[in-house]
Parts: structure tokens; C-alpha cells; sequence
């Protein structure tokens, strides 16, 4: 049944003009397609962020990781993160053979971080942003002895989620939580439209509406061992070598959800849809999303210059492998085609001479990643692989200087990916473009001078 539904779908896609909206067949399953739980600096490392800790040095600025709320007690300035992204996507059929292409522009995240208390570690983050996305609208034809039959598949929706996060930090340890709201909309329809030159036949509407909201509960952990120090006495500077451990887990969650069904028949006119008759209609009908448990745990090995004018990061690699586990997934307590999906990121970043910062471009943090693994979504039941990379920058507005609390960085990330491979019948392609404005200051200083 799940092959026969997503072939009728990728048959609509190739009859479709392109529009500026996300159209994707894999949007029906779960709760959407699945947004990266990262900022712009982290999805421009293949989505490295568990044990990545942005905000330690002058070169790299301050966005906020809430990938890792662990993070949050290295936040030494007021910051506002804000992320946008641009997406492209190319969905292609093997049979029938077809592709077809979308493009749509959304806000990722808009994120504050603060200091509570820089002496002792403390700090805090809230902030909103989507978590999945349904948007699709496809249309199919079949024959039915001599009739013609109008199909059209149509879903909104989506998870957004609102947190607020603590952290705290004890000299090589760092631990943190986020806890917050998850709330958004499931809406999906099915019509039918007989065409027939002949006979009148009303229209008929399929649709279910689910609305459904919970709070949520996340936790995180970072680790840094120091492994070799050199001092340069002529240069008056310190470099350091050392190796961040990082682990994230988010609990199991129940939301709480309300249902409308509905199943009626319309005729449409000028002023739209007009319902003829209710033939079934179940109002407000309570019931429980289960969204499931997953991990995360990564390493990063980094090298740090401290100088005169401050400590700044000169480079770092690490690798993450993350883990959700989809089969916990219940809708109404039914299951759906879904499996535990797994992903291993690897990636860097460097900064070619901050020290000095006589060069624009040397005081740039270059970054560069690559991720692969299993897409929770399994439609065909032969799994859907997936396949990206990325490459990016960090762009600091203006040079910084150590009398000057302001930091104003403009982050980019690019990523070319893939979901699915020649077992599926059904592929997607898509280019991500992100873009992510990070502007930090010293907030909320009582002033010693008028």
C-alpha cells in the first residue's frame, strides 16, 4: 500500500509546473521532512555540533550551538543568532520516468544567548524554530472504465519547537539542558474529481486536521582534555593542543493532540470550494503523538593561539554519529513506515592568520564537512540513504579589536545532499543555501562612569 501511494505521488510530480513551495512525496510520512537541529556554523561542518563549542575565542565570534546546550556556559557576550535558509530540491522518478523541482525560502531559528554569570559559568539561551515540515500538493490521473479520475494529494504542517536552555561550566566540564514547548498542525486532504463531458459528478474530500502541542526535555555534556602546551617567548604567544568530548540525549515525548475528520462532498465556484454534503464528520477527537528517543556523542581535537591580543582558534576536526529511534514513532498508536535513522557526520574548520589581522581574509574561518547515513523515512521498505556536503565561511562584518566588545559575523553554509539510491525508485536531490547573522555585544553593564 505504501509503494502503490508513493508511486501515484511521484506520477503527479511530473505533471506539475514547479512552484515556489517544498514539494515532497516524503513530507506525508511522520511528521515531515526533518529540519537540521543545528545552527549555520554547524551545518557548514556536516552538521558537526555536539561536541563543537562556538563563543571560546575572539576569531570565531559567538553563535549560539543550541545543538548542545552544554555549550551555553562558555557565552561570555549578549548574542541574537538569527538563520535563514534557501532550499532547492529536484525530485526524480525512475517509473514513471520524471523529475520535478521546487525551491523555497524559511527562517531556521532565531536564537538570544546571554551570561547569567561569566565567573562562574553560567548561561542561558531561548529561542524558536521549526523542527519538520509538511508542504506538498500533487496531482495524479487514472482511468476508471471510461471516465477520468482527478486525484490530489495536499498536506501542511509541521513541529516547531520553543526552548529555553541553561549551562553551566566547571573549568574542563561543561553540562546543560534545554527544556521548552513543542507545538504545530497536521493537515492532510485527498480529492477526487470525476471529468467527464457527459455525466455531473460532485467532488469529494478526504481530510484529516491534527493539531498537537507537549513539552519536551533535552540534555547535554562537553569535556575538554588539554594535551600539549608551547610557549613562544619571542612571539609572546601560547599554542594549545586539546581534544572536546561531547554527548547529547533527547527523552522520549508524548504530545497531546486533537483531531477533526472529515468526509464530504463540494462543488467549486468563483468563490472557492463549497461543501454539498457532510457524508462523515468526527470533531476534536483527543489522542497521543509519540515522538521518539535519539543520542548523539562526537569528538573534536582543536588548536588554540593565545597571544596578547586574546585567545583565538586556529583550527579543529571532529566527527559526531547521531541516532534517532523512529520505530518508536506512534500516530494514534499507529505505526507508519518509519525506521531508527543514524547519521555520521565528520568535518573542520580553520582560520588562516587571526593573530595578526592585517588580512581580511585571514581572519575569515574557512569550514568544510561531509555526513552520511539512513533517512527515517522507508516508504519502499529498502531504506533511503543519505548523502551530503558542505562547505562554508565564517565572515566577521569588521576587524575585531581587544578594546571592542562588538562582534558582528555573517555565517554561510552550502550543502549539496542526496535521500534514497538506485534500490529506490523514488530519489531527491537538494542544494541548501544558509545563511546566519550572529551579533554579540556586552549587555547589561552597569556603568561605572557617566
Amino acid at each position: 500500500m505504501a509503494r502503490l501511494y508513493l508511486a501515484l505521488l511521484v506520477t503527479g510530480t511530473t505533471l506539475l509546473s514547479a512552484v515556489a513551495q517544498e514539494n515532497s512525496p516524503f513530507a506525508r510520512y511522520g511528521l515531515g521532512n526533518i529540519y537540521s537541529g543545528s545552527n549555520v556554523v554547524s551545518r557548514s561542518m556536516g552538521g558537526l555540533g555536539v561536541a563543537h563549542a562556538d563563543g571560546l575565542n575572539n576569531n570565531v565570534g559567538q553563535s549560539i550551538n543550541f545543538s548542545n546546550p552544554a555549550t551555553y556556559g562558555n557565552l561570555y557576550m549578549t548574542s541574537f543568532d538569527l538563520g535563514l535558509m534557501i532550499d532547492s530540491r529536484t525530485l526524480r522518478s525512475n517509473n514513471p520516468s520524471g523529475h520535478f523541482q521546487s525551491n523555497y525560502f524559511i527562517p531556521t531559528y532565531v536564537v538570544v544567548g546571554m551570561p547569567l554569570n561569566r565567573k562562574k559559568g553560567w548561561g542561558l539561551a531561548f529561542g524558536l524554530r521549526p523542527v519538520t515540515r509538511i508542504n506538498y500538493s500533487v496531482h495524479t490521473f487514472e482511468q476508471i472504465r471510461t471516465d477520468s479520475l482527478v486525484n490530489v494529494y495536499e498536506g501542511s504542517g509541521g513541529l516547531n519547537q520553543f526552548f529555553v536552555g541553561l549551562g553551566k561550566k566547571w573549568k574542563s566540564l561543561n553540562i546543560g539542558f534545554n527544556a521548552g514547548y513543542h507545538f504545530g498542525n497536521k493537515d492532510i486532504s485527498t480529492k477526487k474529481a470525476f471529468v467527464n463531458d457527459t455525466v455531473f459528478h460532485y467532488q469529494s474530500n478526504s481530510f484529516t486536521n491534527t493539531h498537537f502541542n507537549g513539552l519536551f526535555f533535552d540534555a547535554g555534556m562537553q569535556y575538554e582534555i588539554k594535551l600539549s602546551k608551547k610557549e613562544f617567548k619571542e612571539k609572546k604567544s601560547t599554542d594549545q593542543y586539546a581534544l572536546r568530548f561531547g554527548a547529547t540525549a533527547s527523552l522520549k515525548q508524548q504530545l497531546s493532540a486533537s483531531q477533526d475528520i472529515g468526509r464530504q462532498t463540494y462543488t467549486q465556484t468563483s468563490n472557492g470550494e463549497v461543501t454539498i454534503d457532510s457524508i462523515y464528520e468526527v470533531k476534536n477527537t483527543k489522542g497521543k503523538i509519540t515522538l521518539p528517543f535519539s543520542y548523539a556523542g562526537g569528538i573534536t581535537f582543536h588548536k588554540t593561539t593565545t597571544s596578547v591580543r586574546g585567545a583565538f582558534e586556529m583550527w579543529s576536526i571532529g566527527a559526531e554519529y547521531a541516532v534517532t529511534q523512529w520505530t518508536q514513532y506512534r500516530f494514534y498508536g499507529q505505526t507508519e513506515p518509519l525506521v531508527n535513522s543514524w547519521q555520521m557526520k565528520v568535518g573542520g574548520q580553520f582560520c588562516p592568520n587571526p593573530i595578526n589581522g592585517k588580512n581580511y581574509w585571514s581572519n575569515v574561518n574557512y569550514r568544510a564537512g561531509v555526513y552520511y547515513g539512513k533517512d527515517y523515512v522507508n516508504p519502499d521498505g529498502n531504506g533511503l540513504k543519505q548523502f551530503g556536503v558542505s562547505l562554508g565561511a565564517g565572515l566577521p562584518v569588521k576587524k575585531w579589536r581587544s578594546y571592542d566588545y562588538q562582534f558582528t559575523t555573517i555565517n554561510t553554509a552550502f550543502e549539496f545532499g542526496k535521500r534514497g539510491s538506485s534500490v529506490n525508485n523514488i530519489t531527491e536531490n537538494y542544494f541548501q543555501l544558509s545563511f546566519g547573522l550572529s551579533l554579540s555585544d556586552i549587555w547589561f553593564q552597569k556603568r561605572k562612569y557617566d
